[in-house]
């Protein structure tokens, strides 16, 4: 009898962005987003028989559509995706595309020699990782033809590099970003954003803001967000500082001030998500982006208490070069 894991992607993002939709479809062919791992459509029978057994209570109880699914025939082990490789696949979607791709509605289907549903089992998941979320100031939260392609050649990457990203900046950075999407609330969202992207760039504790404020534009240009300058990263530190430091972010007495503050709150943990996706997904799949990050103080050094290269103790703060290397500084 076939049996398969399946992870289903509700369509609701589509009903959200009716314009997107059309200019831009979702995924509409089966592709092999890993070694036995398709991102393929369902049918209609078995997608809402797996929703309608693990969904969860929903803002929007009739509509359990669904636009595609990561499915595997013949899984290993005897519980949904014992092994994780479709979990993996689906966090390293979100290193492609903003999208609402979450462990709701994961199960193990047994069907006839017909592809009719036999049997269903839900999958054991955790909790707070049934939803993902995007930034409300998002657009077309789903992956495309195109996507396919980048995620399978991301996962490929990822599991050439896997073992060499631990203990790393970079590795580190791709753990907490992963975990990003599954945090609903702003403020603790926030926080995690702005930090790994301080973790990225921050080799020393002296100088925390100049390191930032130069290696974050630097970063962004590379990958072609130039608009992310000095001036947009020293505000994006004082807004760590104010979430890491407990201060409101949208104190106001007038409610026009405190909505447009809101709007902005959002829109810059929708341009950090957006930041932090593109880095990342280079450092993963581009060998001479990631030497930058994992020397980024050759890279883009920052003067600091000893030289930030090779970490002399005999170079001060006042000096523009490291009077042993003559490493330059910025």
């Amino acid at each position: 009898m076939p049996v398969a894991d399946v992870l289903l992607f509700g369509a609701n993002p589509l009903r959200l962005d009716p314009e997107a939709r059309e200019s831009t479809p979702p995924l509409s062919r089966a592709f092999e987003v890993a070694p036995g791992i398709q991102l393929a459509g369902v049918r209609d029978e078995i997608a809402a028989a797996v929703v309608a057994n693990t969904r969860f209570r929903s803002p929007h109880p009739t509509d359990l559509s669904v636009m595609y699914g990561l499915v595997r025939y013949d899984p290993p082990g005897s519980t949904w995706d014992q092994d994780q490789a479709i979990t993996k696949v689906l966090f390293l979607s979100h290193f492609v595309r903003a999208n609402e791709g979450g462990f709701e509605f994961t199960a193990r289907i047994w069907t006839d020699e017909k592809s009719r549903l036999v049997d269903l089992k839900p999958g054991d998941i955790a909790p707070p990782f049934a939803r993902a979320y995007c930034g409300t100031a998002s657009r077309r939260r789903w992956l495309t033809q195109a996507d396919a392609t980048l995620l399978r050649d991301l996962v490929e990457a990822y599991d050439r590099l896997h073992p060499a990203l631990a203990d790393t900046r970079l590795g580190l950075a791709v753990s907490t970003f992963g975990e990003s999407p599954f945090v609903f609330h702003g403020r603790p969202r926030g926080l995690l954003l702005t930090t790994t992207l301080e973790g990225l760039v921050s080799t020393m504790p002296e100088r925390a803001v100049k390191q930032f404020t130069t290696r974050v534009p630097a970063l962004a240009a590379e990958v072609g967000l130039p608009q992310f300058d000095a001036y947009w990263a020293d505000e994006v530190y004082k807004l760590r500082s104010k979430l890491a430091h407990g201060s409101s972010v949208l104190h106001s007495v007038v409610e026009a001030d405190r909505q447009a503050r809101r709007d902005e709150f959002s829109q810059t943990l929708t341009d950090l998500d957006e930041l932090l996706r593109r880095i990342l997904r280079k450092a993963l799949t581009d060998p001479g982006f990631k030497d930058k990050i994992d020397n980024i103080d050759k890279a883009w050094p920052v003067a600091g208490r000893g030289c930030p290269a090779c970490r002399s103790r005999d170079a001060g703060l006042l000096e523009v070069e490291c009077p042993r290397c003559h490493n330059a500084w910025r």
